[in-house]
């Protein structure tokens, strides 16, 4: 009974220094004094990523002072010390760096042949065999209520098959919530194999390496002007050529030849107004858009985070849905080594949709290294009801 007290008084203590030692960051824009979503937060003592939510908030929890390096495509880096944060709640206002504008950039080598490279090199870089430890986050709509919600805390074990990315995935802790039947099932969640290699192999990119894609798309390269090393290539749509597809922005390393962020997103304006035309998943795509970022740090090269967003039609006993799905993956911690692991603990799901709950800690809050927004909490306590 005494070591059970013992115990019992040692994770208090350890829970009540935790929440000594945490705090809150609002990142905020200067001129605009409105929140800045999606920075990349490294903490170098712990190297360990965050990201800023929707509210512009992260959240730190550190038991000795770091650097802490803030950066975003569109604002000036910042690095301060966790030291300076002296509130529980801290304010830290980010320069935009929309005021030095970009300027094209002339090469004597074609665009096309430049992404060709580049997504070679990159290939050849991503560091195998690796250990992510990764936060994942799903949030489903159907016709236009919010009806499921899951998350977990994955291992992925990145290793190399035949010159090709394979992944054996660990679930350390899972959680859904709300409701969903067996056609839900049918047409939702990613496919958490494919998905990282696809990210790690840059799949999506393929189809703009075709001859064909010069008479589709326009290619572009500008400066970077948070960086003098950086280009960023600009990819999209010819205004003579209709149909479906989509705009693409690659931020790219010129020095190292290495893909840094990956964006990509379907124009409203070529969004198909024919609801009878559907894509090879037989859906009608109304939204479609992905951003994937990158980290090259002591020669180890890596997916930091992922956003992916899709919103479809399709049908269920002849009746018009409305889906929507976001899906996140942040790699809040990366090791050059795999560890030790059997067969039968790997996870052969496609998604987590289908695996019970396990929950061991508040994971969400403590090691997401994305924090949810107030209306996010909203959705789940009133999908829990």
């Amino acid at each position: 009974m005494k070591n059970i007290y013992l115990l019992i008084l040692a994770l208090f203590c350890l829970h009540s220094y935790s929440q000594d030692n945490e705090k809150t960051v609002i990142l905020m824009d200067k001129e605009f004094d409105t929140p800045v979503e999606d920075a990349i937060v490294k903490i170098l003592r712990t190297n360990q990523t965050l990201i800023s939510n929707k509210e512009g908030v992260f959240v730190i929890n550190l038991s000795k002072s770091s650097i802490i390096e803030i950066s975003h495509p569109f604002y000036k880096n910042v690095k301060i010390s966790s030291n300076s944060l002296k509130e529980k709640t801290n304010i830290i206002y980010l320069l935009s760096s929309a005021s030095n504008l970009d300027e094209i950039v002339i090469t004597q080598k074609d665009p096309q042949d430049i992404l060709k490279s580049l997504i070679q090199k990159s290939r050849n870089k991503i560091t195998v065999p690796a250990n992510l430890k990764v936060y994942t986050r799903e949030f489903f709509k159907k016709n236009d209520v919010y009806t499921y919600y899951n998350d977990g805390l994955l291992n992925f074990q990145i290793l190399e098959n035949n010159k090709k990315v394979k992944t054996d995935i660990l679930v350390e802790q899972n959680r859904s919530i709300g409701f969903i039947d067996a056609f839900d099932k049918s047409i939702l969640g990613y496919d958490l194999n494919n998905l990282m290699e696809n990210y790690y192999m840059f799949v999506y990119l393929e189809d703009l390496l075709h001859s064909k894609a010069k008479k589709i798309y326009s290619f572009q390269i500008r400066t970077y002007v948070q960086n003098d090393s950086y280009n960023y290539l600009i990819i999209k749509p010819l205004s003579s050529v209709q149909g479906e597809f989509y705009e693409y922005s690659i931020l790219y390393d010129s020095k190292n030849q290495l893909i840094m962020e990956v964006s990509s997103l379907l124009p409203k304006d070529r969004v198909s107004t024919d609801k009878s035309l559907f894509d090879f998943s037989k859906r009608n795509i109304f939204k479609s858009e992905f951003k994937n970022t990158y980290r090259y740090e002591n020669r180890n090269y890596y997916l930091a985070t992922s956003k992916e967003e899709i919103g479809f039609i399709t049908h269920s006993s002849k009746k018009e849905v409305k889906v929507e799905i976001k899906n996140y993956l942040i790699t809040t911690q990366f090791k050059s080594k795999i560890f030790k692991y059997n067969e039968d603990e790997i996870f052969k799901g496609k998604s987590l949709i289908n695996k019970t709950n396990s929950v061991l800690t508040d994971y969400w809050n403590d090691d997401s290294g994305l924090i949810l927004t107030k209306p996010e909490i909203d959705i789940l306590n009133s999908l829990a009801q």
